[in-house]
C-alpha cells in the first residue's frame, strides 16, 4: 500500500494542494500586472516624447534613425513578454507539467485546465477564478445513497 502511495508521489503528475494553490494565486495576480503594464503604456510613452524634445529640440532625440518614444515601446514589449514568459515559468514549476516549462508564454491559457484536472485527481475543485480549492462535494442520489 505504501509502495503505490510512493510511486503516486513520485510521478509527474503528483503536485500538492499547497503548490496548486501558490499556481493560482501567480495566475490570478497576472491580469492585475497585465493592467499594470496598460496604464504604465502611455505615461512611458508621453514621458519619453517630452523628455526627446526636451534634449533636442524641435525634433527630438534619435537613436539609430528611431525616435526615444519606439525605443521605449520595444522595451516595454520586451518587459511584458519577460513577465509573461517567468509567471509562466513559475507555474509550471509550480505545477511540475513539462508542457508549461517548454512554452511557459503559450501555455498560460492552459493552466486553469491543468489545475482543474490536477486539484480533481487529489480531490478538490476550483471555486472560482478567485477562490481557493476546496474540497469536492459529494453528490446525493435521488434514492439517498
Amino acid at each position: 500500500m505504501t509502495q503505490a502511495v510512493n510511486d503516486e508521489r513520485l510521478s509527474l503528475h503528483y503536485v500538492s494542494v499547497e503548490d496548486l494553490n501558490a499556481a493560482l494565486r501567480v495566475f490570478r495576480r497576472l491580469p492585475l500586472e497585465l493592467l499594470g503594464f496598460l496604464i504604465l503604456l502611455p505615461i512611458v510613452g508621453f514621458g519619453l516624447s517630452w523628455l526627446s524634445a526636451a534634449l533636442a529640440p524641435p525634433y527630438g532625440l534619435y537613436i539609430f534613425g528611431e525616435g526615444l518614444v519606439t525605443w521605449g515601446l520595444l522595451l516595454m514589449c520586451a518587459l511584458l513578454f519577460g513577465l509573461l514568459w517567468w509567471r509562466g515559468r513559475q507555474v509550471g514549476r509550480l505545477l511540475n507539467d513539462p508542457a508549461i516549462l517548454a512554452s511557459p508564454v503559450m501555455s498560460l491559457l492552459s493552466v486553469p485546465g491543468v489545475v482543474a484536472e490536477r486539484a480533481q485527481a487529489l480531490g478538490m475543485e476550483w471555486s472560482g477564478f478567485y477562490g481557493p480549492l476546496r474540497p469536492c462535494r459529494k453528490s446525493v442520489n435521488v434514492e439517498g445513497r
